[in-house]
């Protein structure tokens, strides 16, 4: 009976001591560890949001250069690119009334000064952009031969569609964007009374009488239309948003330690910051930037960059 009580005694201390193990044992694994992400404090900056349209340089004053009689052009002394002044020799023509005076001049010397090729003279000043002939082509009265456009009147057309007109008016400035990366600084000079059709946007001109720019270069124009001097801002990435772009919210760190779920509203947007109004963020409050996507409320973080 003693050794039957030895026995109970000494499985219930057994199974007591099991049980606190595995408790234990429980508890260390229910503790999580802390994610990895990088934060930055809310900080206040001037922000400028732009309206970016597309536009193409094109030489508004184009002159044709047009042949003044029908027959054969004999020479021609300027080629695609060069500067010609009005009223200077871009080409001759010989008639065929012409060459079939040239038997006659051996008989008759007085005939000579029939046979000269007729000149055909620049009505502008310019660089040839279009040559429609060359040397021995026949050309009948009044054929465009060439095509002579003013650097001067260089300017950028820019098509903007109709619900943004009021935030485009005359003699704003705005931002032109290369394809190369330079920028050029210029002012909406003029608009065009009309709308296209199909796409409902209005053409607006923007001059670069002073720029060395081809015809047809595609140019993006940037033109300011809000700003804020004093904004409270976060980076892009620091935002999130929800799949209908409703709601908007942040991974705020308390304590160095746990992210806090919190809603914000954004207001105006650049290349890399946002303006942000919330009465649960401060400036200095401290943002994930990255690793809080899909991140749920009251997560254990630790930030490894700031």
């Amino acid at each position: 009976m003693k050794a039957l009580s030895i026995y109970l005694l000494v499985s219930i201390i057994s199974l007591a001591t099991l049980w606190g193990c595995k408790k234990k044992t429980a508890t260390v694994s229910a503790k999580k560890a802390a994610i990895e992400v990088w934060a930055v404090p809310v900080t206040q900056q001037e922000i400028r949001e732009y309206l970016t349209f597309n536009g193409v340089s094109v030489y508004q004053r184009k002159e044709d250069i047009r042949s003044n009689v029908t027959g054969y052009i004999s020479s021609m002394r300027h080629e695609i690119g060069d500067n010609i002044r009005a009223g200077q020799v871009f080409a001759y023509v010989r008639t065929k009334e012409q060459d079939a005076l040239r038997d006659a001049v051996k008989i008759d010397s007085s005939l000579a000064k029939f046979i000269n090729p007729i000149s055909i003279k620049s009505n502008a000043t310019g660089i040839i952009s279009v040559l429609n002939v060359n040397k021995n082509d026949y050309v009948a009265e009044g054929d465009i031969i060439a095509s002579v456009v003013q650097p001067k009147s260089l300017v950028v057309k820019v098509n903007v569609p109709f619900e943004y007109k009021e935030s485009v008016q005359i003699a704003a400035p705005c931002e032109l964007l290369l394809p190369n990366g330079k920028t050029i600084n210029a002012t909406i000079t003029e608009t065009l009374p009309t709308i296209d059709v199909q796409s409902q946007a209005q053409t607006f001109l923007v001059d670069l009488p002073e720029a060395d720019l081809p015809e047809n270069l595609n140019i993006q124009v940037k033109l300011l239309q809000k700003e804020s001097s004093n904004a409270m801002s976060i980076p892009k990435t620091a935002l999130q948003t929800n799949e209908l772009l409703t709601k908007y919210w942040v991974m705020k760190v308390v304590d160095d330690s746990l992210a806090i779920k919190t809603e914000v509203h954004p207001l105006l947007k650049n290349d890399s910051l946002v303006q942000i109004q919330s009465e649960r963020v401060q400036l200095n409050d401290w943002v994930i930037t990255e690793g809080a996507y899909q991140m749920q409320d009251s997560t254990l973080v630790k930030i490894i960059k700031r």
